[in-house]
């Protein structure tokens, strides 16, 4: 079977495929109205000048009895209970897709899943459907109300379903003038009723059929990049964005300044009131109330520092959905489940939710089997390319690549060459999906999928001696 193998640099055209030369890097209409904004008073104060930093709201300590959690993948879903890890899929279950987008949990206790069908409930058991809706084919984050309503944000505005109908809400209800755009990312519903939508340039507060615009000149004096929202125990919104956070409060948001990390992603506030948000390429941080700490690759404590989603559960743990593994955090001690040490069923996260304190009981690691991979590598015209490196690693490689080689930066990668068949072999691979890249003759190239635009994932199982055959290099 020959599979053929693109370089890793895009042209604009699909079918134009160029090699990385050695380069690295690179429905009602509901009213919409203004944050209040008054000339000739003053703008609220920046954090650099005199608002202090908001006081944490611890959540209640009393337990409120062991939960279920859950990790959402594009292989289905993982969850972790009082009987181990359960992993469904929709050749096992109900659930009807298994590229999973978002999750939240419920007022409830159900979990809102997103997919590419729509969106699904799992209450631990089972699975129900809700309508699928032709209003967006991009969900991004989702929420649940007191009510029963399901909320999802998604490219170009809010949807909400309720009483077996759904109604969506624009972008442009949700941001106006410059900060204007169609970039939705998260969405939360506050115990007041309140529902709070962020874009890439505004926050946004539902109630009474009414929208109210958080951006630049209404509401914050300059113009933020936003990513992910999340609720304190006291219902208070905390945004995450390109220059720190901002919380609200008594009408007004007050920022905490953090300059110095790079593409905010996802954010979780703990059970101490800790406010905790994972960036792309920075691991975690956390603010405390006074100070940051910082987590990442080069402390240990996390294995990737693309940290999708993070969420914290009752009891005090803070769990971590990364591209390379689910992490846990319990305040003192850090843990990371694999395909490699557990029953995970992908080590590239989506999503993470917990509900109620989590399971009781987290699994020991168990020791499995290491596997192999075998195949071949030709060039277009099908000659064996020999003495040419072969790279393995654990997290999509996009246009271009930061490292001395593609997968030289990535939290886990092997290396090998070719023989004079052009056939390579890489031994003692722990249990996991991986992206398989190769030197050329002008480059680099990877293995992507049938449409040649992402890095295409070959799983490899506990103990599996798997022959991927011949990789044939794309004209």
């Amino acid at each position: 079977m020959n599979r053929k193998y693109s370089p890793i640099l895009l042209a604009i055209i699909v079918l134009a495929l160029t090699s990385l030369a050695c380069q690295a890097l690179a429905g009602a209409e509901p009213a919409v109205t203004q944050a209040p904004q008054q000339p000739d008073e003053p703008q609220q104060p920046s954090p650099t000048e005199t608002s202090p930093p908001p006081a944490v709201e611890p959540a209640t300590v009393d337990s409120k009895g062991a939960g279920i959690l859950c990790v959402g993948s594009t292989t289905g879903l993982s969850c972790l209970n009082e009987s181990g890890w359960q992993l469904y899929t929709d050749e096992n279950s109900e659930l009807p897709n298994n590229y999973l987008y978002s999750g939240a949990v419920c007022p409830d206790g159900q979990i809102a899943i997103t997919h590419i069908n729509g969106v699904t409930l799992f209450d631990g058991t089972t699975f129900k459907q809700i309508p699928e809706t032709t209003s967006y084919s991009s969900p991004e984050g989702i929420a649940c109300d007191a009510n029963g309503s399901i909320w999802v944000a998604h490219f170009q505005g809010v949807s909400k379903y309720s009483n077996g109908q759904w109604t969506t809400y624009g972008s442009d209800k949700l941001a106006s003038g410059e900060s204007a755009n169609e970039l939705v990312y998260d969405v939360e519903v506050a115990p007041d009723g309140k529902v709070w939508a962020v874009t890439s340039r505004s926050v946004a507060m539902f109630e009474n059929e009414t929208w109210t615009i958080f951006q630049e000149g209404q509401g914050f004096n300059e113009s933020r990049f936003f990513n992910a929202i999340a609720l304190d125990a006291k219902g208070r919104p905390w945004v995450a964005h390109s220059s720190g956070l901002d919380v609200f409060e008594n009408g007004a948001w007050t920022a905490i300044e953090k300059t110095d990390y790079s593409s905010p992603e996802s954010l979780a506030i703990d059970a101490k009131g800790q406010a905790w948000f994972g960036t792309l390429i920075d691991g975690a941080y956390v603010f405390d109330g006074n100070t940051w700490t910082h987590h990442d690759r080069a402390s240990e404590n996390l294995r990737s520092n693309d940290i999708a989603s993070i969420s914290a559960d009752s009891s005090g743990r803070v769990w971590f959905g990364t591209t390379y593994g689910l992490t846990v955090f319990d305040g003192a001690n850090w843990q990371t489940y694999l395909m490699s040490n557990s029953s995970l069923h992908d080590n590239d996260i989506e999503f993470v939710v917990v509900t109620n304190d989590g399971p009781a009981t987290l699994p020991a690691l168990e020791e499995k089997a290491n596997g192999s991979l075998t195949g071949k590598l030709e060039d277009a015209d099908n000659t064996p390319m020999a003495d040419m490196r072969v790279e393995i690693c654990v997290e999509t490689i996009g246009l271009s690549f930061s490292g001395d080689t593609p997968c030289s930066d990535q939290p886990f990668f092997l290396t090998t060459q070719t023989d004079a068949n052009g056939v390579f072999l890489f031994e003692n691979v722990p249990a996991g999906y991986y992206v398989i890249v190769a030197e050329t003759d002008t480059g680099w190239a990877q293995l992507t999928d049938q449409f040649g635009i992402t890095s295409e994932k070959t799983l490899i199982q506990a103990g599996e001696v798997y022959d991927i055959e011949t990789l044939t290099l794309e004209k």
